[in-house]
């Protein structure tokens, strides 16, 4: 009984140590992805600041279309 225990144990472990080093690297993509995606909109926000108010609304939603369209393009 130890022996079955023992090594579904250390099965469990070193099926463990493998899923997480492949899920790491495609959030590592994600992430990347999702902080360009977020530093272009505040770039586009820090530069209507100097439009009128009818304008700057426009280019706010715009901003914000063009943040959600890379959201869902970055890889997952």
């Amino acid at each position: 009984m130890k022996r079955v225990v023992c090594s579904a144990v250390l099965s469990l472990i070193i099926a463990a140590s493998l899923v997480p080093a492949s899920a790491l690297a495609d959030n590592r993509g994600h992430h990347a992805a999702m902080k360009l995606c977020k530093h272009r909109y505040r770039d586009a926000i820090r530069g209507i600041k100097r439009l009128k108010s009818h304008q700057r609304k426009a280019r706010i939603e715009q901003a914000r279309r063009e943040r959600e369209e890379c959201e869902k393009l970055a890889p997952r």
